[in-house]
């Protein structure tokens, strides 16, 4: 089993909510059964044990940098289409400038930072072969510029 931490990066798309006032950011830190760019595909269910043992610690950062936190979760669960989150981000300097570049299209996209712990891989010889994540530890979402998963909305 691999022990490194992964990022798997997804568009936010049609943002549930960014609410600059309130400084709520509301989206999908990942989208199940899509192959991505780096050939793995994340299942429903692949977070909910590191929810419940973990969830309360898993931060939102900016281009998944643990020395440039935006803010916490206040909401984390699956859902059919995916990873949704709710975070909380402070009026500092760096969440006000994140908020304006999320406001204005340029951040556009989130991604988790992961470990995989259950995975199912193709056979050797296998063309069009993915890897199959059926459990991860997750350890932060990130807002960042680009994706792995470009279908994911």
């Amino acid at each position: 089993m691999e022990n490194n931490i992964i990022y798997k990066t997804n568009p936010i798309g049609e943002l549930k909510d960014v609410d600059e006032k309130s400084g709520i950011v509301t989206g999908y830190g990942s989208v199940f059964n899509k192959v991505d760019a780096d050939g793995d595909i994340i299942t429903k269910g692949a977070y909910t044990k590191t929810i419940a043992e973990n969830g309360e610690r898993v931060k939102y950062l900016y281009q998944h940098k643990m020395d440039m936190p935006l803010g916490k979760m206040i909401k984390l669960y699956e859902d059919e289409k995916g990873l949704m989150f709710e975070a909380e981000i402070p009026k500092t300097t760096l969440g006000k400038d994140v908020m304006e570049l999320m406001k204005a299209g340029v951040i556009t996209e989130n991604s988790v930072g992961i470990m995989p712990l259950q995975k199912e891989s193709c056979p050797d010889g296998m063309d069009n072969c993915y890897r199959k994540l059926t459990e991860v530890k997750l350890y932060e979402i990130s807002a960042v510029t680009y994706a792995a998963n470009d279908e994911a909305i």
